[in-house]
Formats: C-alpha cells, sequence, structure tokens
C-alpha cells in the first residue's frame, strides 16, 4: 500500500475506483466496504484507493472535540488499512477551510480533476461533509459528474449491525469481547513503559504502566482485564488494571499490566495490549493483603482463559 499525505504528491496509476470516509476502527463493516472496493477495481483493471482525513474532522470544527475518543489512533489505522490489500492511500489534512468545500467542489476538484476517480464504493451511511447543507444525494451527484458510484449495504455480525459507535459504546462499558468480536480484532492499547509507584512490586505483581502515545485513545472502563501483551514481537499473557487504584488511594488514573512469567525491567520501551476480556470492576479493598488475595484469583483466572 502506497501512502500519500498531500493531494499534490499523489501518482497514481491510471483510474482508480475509491473509497473515502473517517474509517475510526477499520471494524467489519469498514473491511466488507474495502473488500467490495479491492474487488471491483480488479474487474475494472483498476486500482484501489482509500481517502481519508487527519486530524478527525470533529477536532478542527469543535464538535464535541472535548469528549472525542478514538478507536484507533493514526499508526494503528494505517497499519490496519495496509493489511486489507489496497493499493493506495491517501490521507487528506482536514483543515477549517477544507471544511467548506462542498460536496460538489470536492467532487470535482479532488476526485475527478486531480485523482481522476472512475467509481466511488461507499458505505450505507456515507455522506460528504456538507452534503447534507446542499439537498443533494450523493450518488445522483456523482453519478451527474460522470463518477461511477455503488452503495454498500449495513454490514451484520451475529444479526448485530456493526457501526464505530455501537464499538465504542462497547469499550466504554468493558464489554471488550463484544467490541473485538465487531472489529474482527483485539481492541489494543499502545504506550511508553513507565515507572509507576511500585506498590505491585511489593505485593509480588509487578506491573509496567503505560503512558499512552495517542491523548485522544478510547480507554475501557475502569476494572482488569485479560489481555495479551506484545514486547519485542513476542507475546506475553497478561491482566490489565485501568483506574484509580482506590485501595492505595490514587488520585490519577493509571494503565497498568501484570506480564505473566516476565521479569525484565522494561522502563522506556513500547508495549502493544490486546484487550481480550474483562475479570471485574475496580474494587476497594480493607487492606493490601486483600488486595494480594483478589489479583491471586484475577491471576487464576487469566491462567485459565489461555488454558482453553
Amino acid at each position: 500500500m502506497q501512502v500519500f499525505y498531500s493531494i499534490d504528491d499523489v501518482r497514481l496509476q491510471g483510474e482508480p475506483v475509491a473509497t473515502m470516509g473517517t474509517f475510526d476502527g477499520v471494524h467489519q463493516g469498514h473491511q466488507a466496504v474495502i473488500q467490495h472496493l479491492i474487488q471491483e477495481a480488479k474487474k475494472r483493471n483498476a486500482k484501489s484507493l482509500l481517502i481519508t482525513f487527519y486530524p478527525h474532522p470533529r477536532i478542527v470544527l469543535n464538535k464535541g472535540a472535548k469528549d472525542l475518543r478514538l478507536i484507533n489512533n493514526p499508526k494503528e489505522k494505517i497499519n490496519l488499512l495496509s493489511k486489507q490489500g489496497i493499493d493506495y492511500l491517501l490521507v487528506l489534512p482536514f483543515t477549517f477551510e477544507f471544511s467548506k468545500t462542498t460536496a460538489r467542489e470536492f467532487i470535482q476538484q479532488y476526485l475527478i480533476d486531480k485523482l481522476h476517480v472512475q467509481a466511488m464504493t461507499i458505505g450505507y451511511d456515507h455522506h460528504f461533509g456538507r452534503m447534507d447543507g446542499e439537498f443533494e444525494n450523493v450518488e445522483v451527484l456523482l453519478r451527474s459528474l460522470g463518477v461511477e458510484v455503488e452503495r454498500i449495504p449495513e454490514f451484520d455480525v451475529e444479526n448485530k449491525a456493526v457501526s464505530s459507535t455501537k464499538i465504542r459504546k462497547a469499550i466504554q462499558t468493558g464489554d471488550v469481547k463484544a467490541a473485538n468480536q465487531l472489529l474482527g480484532y483485539k481492541y489494543s492499547l499502545c504506550g511508553t513503559v513507565i515507572h509507576g509507584n511500585k506498590v505491585g512490586r511489593k505485593l509480588g505483581f509487578p506491573t509496567a504502566n503505560l503512558m499512552l502515545e495517542y491523548k485522544l485513545k478510547l480507554l475501557p472502563s475502569d476494572g482488569v482485564y485479560i489481555v495479551e501483551v506484545v514486547f519485542e514481537d513476542k507475546i506475553y499473557k497478561g491482566m490489565l488494571n485501568v483506574g484509580y487504584k482506590p485501595t492505595v488511594k490514587s488520585n490519577e488514573k493509571t494503565i497498568e499490566v501484570h506480564i505473566l512469567d516476565f521479569d525484565r525491567f522494561i522502563y522506556g520501551s513500547r508495549i502493544e495490549i490486546h484487550l481480550c476480556e474483562k475479570i471485574r470492576n475496580e474494587q476497594s479493598f480493607d487492606s493490601l493483603e486483600s488486595l494480594k488475595k483478589q489479583l491471586e484469583k484475577d491471576k487464576k483466572m487469566v491462567e485459565d482463559y489461555f488454558a482453553v
């Protein structure tokens, strides 16, 4: 997959078949659109092109930006898209000035004049920015300007429609198992290991404290999770705690993971945590000894989970 970060840098072969959107999550619904795009491009002996935006439009337009949290950071999204088999990815800079572009202007100036798009594949709920204000049907508009278009129907997983909104809600409520099912992969948190208060080490459960590499990354609800930890291309079993550690009266939310059968100091290293399932909500214990007993139970649940 060849990646471009500016419309002026784009060098494409022929007239591509394209799709466009924010693609936060690159979930199974997105994947269905992308695979249809690739198939359509092959039928036409053309290349596939996916157009997305950075930063997220809501940040630039200040539409609920304060509460905006994303499923993927930019690197994760590009990595997930690269696995889909797309020929070209165009990450368009989204600015306030760009947001004033009408759908008709965008199609003519970007899709036709600069990218020479011959056909578009779009999701069931897709719209073009200011389209709603123009009172024009996007499919009719595209066809009127000479671009063929096909809208892909809603994608279901076990009779549940897949959407980024549903996935975010599942993650926020701690139902990462359901989120993973809709995503088609395990939800992850990535970042650098930093120093913590060392309480876990005193209890026999040393933890790697994570500083997220992307501040807008969506966090799951507070609690303890069964996870996989990727460090130096190896996968380890782990249990993750997200929250304020009420037993030791912490005022800061932390993300810390105990990696099973692991005794290395990895401060300053990057790790990736894949969430599998929630064990329990965060609890306050009357003593560190009570906390330790609960951590032993949590560890047993992690071991049992991976033993299956």
